[in-house]
């Protein structure tokens, strides 16, 4: 007799990865241009295309895709995850993935969840609140690549992996010459002695 179930796509499996690519890709060009904006180096570049709105729906995309991401593992059934396996940071007692390196990654949602939430009420906000609040993204962005990088299926193949990483780099790099462009602009205003 034919066994079908041997040649069933695990549709689950693959929607979780490619939604995890697609988070990762706005959430990097989320980051980037609110980096951009503030570097006198590419703000020239950046400024035309750069928008607030447009800003906050790429975070929004990102969050959207990483709601997928998680979503779809739960109808996994190599992995059989609940909903608190997804929902809870280090709660899953599975042995299939790393538990800390999940847990990183719910954690990194929620930063994105809040992060969202507070961008879309900026207007309501006290403004030095939402500026500290907006100083958890580099804190998200670095646990959701140690999430993707840890345990992400496709970021074992070499040049999806080299890719994250180089991309990642290129952001590090972006803040880092940010926070000299700072501190350099903070100095130079400073009243000779």
């Amino acid at each position: 007799m034919f066994d079908y179930l041997q040649f069933d796509t695990p549709w689950p499996w693959y929607i979780a990865r490619a939604s995890a690519c697609l988070a990762y890709l706005f959430l990097w060009l989320a980051v980037f241009l609110g980096l951009s904006i503030r570097n006198p180096l590419l703000k020239k570049i950046v400024a035309p295309i750069y928008r607030c709105n447009f800003h906050c729906f790429l975070a929004a995309l990102a969050v959207f895709w990483a709601f997928i991401h998680a979503g779809s593992l739960l109808f996994d059934q190599s992995i059989n995850f609940s909903l608190a396996d997804i929902a809870i940071p280090f709660f899953t007692q599975t042995i299939i993935v790393n538990v800390f390196y999940l847990g990183l990654g719910i954690i990194a949602f929620y930063i994105m969840m809040i992060m969202l939430l507070i961008s879309y009420n900026k207007c309501r906000l006290n403004f030095w609140f939402w500026r500290l609040i907006h100083f958890l993204n580099p804190v998200a962005f670095i646990l959701v690549v140690l999430h993707g990088y840890i345990i992400g299926t496709d970021t074992k193949n070499t040049v999806i992996g080299n890719s994250l990483l180089l991309a990642s780099a290129i952001l590090c790099l972006l803040y880092f010459s940010n926070l000299i462009f700072f501190f350099w602009q903070k100095h130079s205003r400073l009243p000779m002695k």
